[in-house]
């Protein structure tokens, strides 16, 4: 399958899923929020792990520890992507979530001990210049902040996720990540809102129902891209979030964003086309 389809059916999945965090996030905060969605994704990625004929295919211990790890690092994205998404407008976080495809430009660079291109170091510049466009605007850094470590972590996480993917199923894989979200988010809660109950959480919310469904068919639909496409095609894949980002911050949460937002986005968008054609 080419990369446009994986393309297609990863970031509409994962579109349709973020539209419903951010309208749930204004009734939960993150940790409530991921725990919830957790219980589903859990659930769900059982039924299809059980129902694929996969179970048996289990992971290695080594790469049982790199998936554990990996999504470690994509929880920590996750948290702190629900947190942005409650002080920053939905494009603006989507788009420097996209700056993820760099970090999957250096990991591959590195991981395939190839050289850096002369036109990474533009194309970063022009990323981090639209980022500072909208550091400078905020009166709050907050939510950049988060947003820039969510990022981060997702971009690290989910480029490594190659590694095991070369040798492992990608259903066991979204069943690990699932299952990992759920632990980290209970232990999470136990420490810090112990008054929240684990066993009896509000589970008759819809748009974290949709929030499962629609994250673990991205899931699967990701880890068999990762097992397929490189780490530079793959990073590019995430430029195409961008346009779903704008229609539903415009049309379904009545963003306006100011000429200061529109061209710090774009010139991280012009710095993840030169990534694209030119690295």
């Amino acid at each position: 399958m080419s990369a446009i389809w994986f393309s297609l059916g990863v970031n509409t999945s994962f579109f349709l899923a973020d539209v419903f965090i951010k309208l749930g996030s204004n009734k939960h905060n993150a940790a409530n929020l991921i725990y919830i969605r957790s219980i589903y994704t859990v659930l769900f990625a059982c039924i299809w792990l059980m129902s694929s004929g996969s179970i048996s295919n289990t992971p290695q211990p080594m790469e049982l520890i790199q998936f554990i790890g990996c999504a470690v690092l994509c929880l920590g994205g996750l948290f702190f992507y629900v947190r942005s998404l409650q002080h920053m407008h939905f494009v603006n976080v989507s788009v420097i979530g996209i700056c993820g495809a760099l970090v999957h430009y250096l990991l591959g660079v590195y991981l395939n001990q190839e050289t850096f291109n002369q036109w990474f170091y533009l194309a970063a510049f022009l990323c981090i210049s639209g980022i500072m466009i909208q550091w400078r605007k905020q009166e709050q850094h907050k939510g950049l902040i988060e947003a820039i470590t969510s990022a981060l972590l997702w971009g690290f996480g989910y480029a490594l996720l190659s590694i095991p993917l070369q040798t492992s199923d990608p259903i066991w894989g979204a069943f690990i990540f699932e299952f990992v979200a759920l632990l980290g988010s209970a232990l999470y809660l136990i420490i810090k809102a112990p008054s929240f109950s684990l066993l009896n959480p509000p589970l008759k919310d819809y748009k974290i129902f949709l929030v499962a469904t629609f994250t673990i068919i991205g899931s699967i639909w990701m880890n068999y891209a990762y097992q397929q496409l490189q780490l530079s095609v793959l990073g590019f894949m995430q430029l195409s979030f961008f346009p779903y980002s704008v229609v539903a911050g415009y049309f379904l949460f009545k963003e306006k964003l100011s000429k200061i937002d529109w061209l710090g986005n774009l010139l991280v968008i012009c710095g993840l086309l030169l990534y694209y054609f030119f690295l």
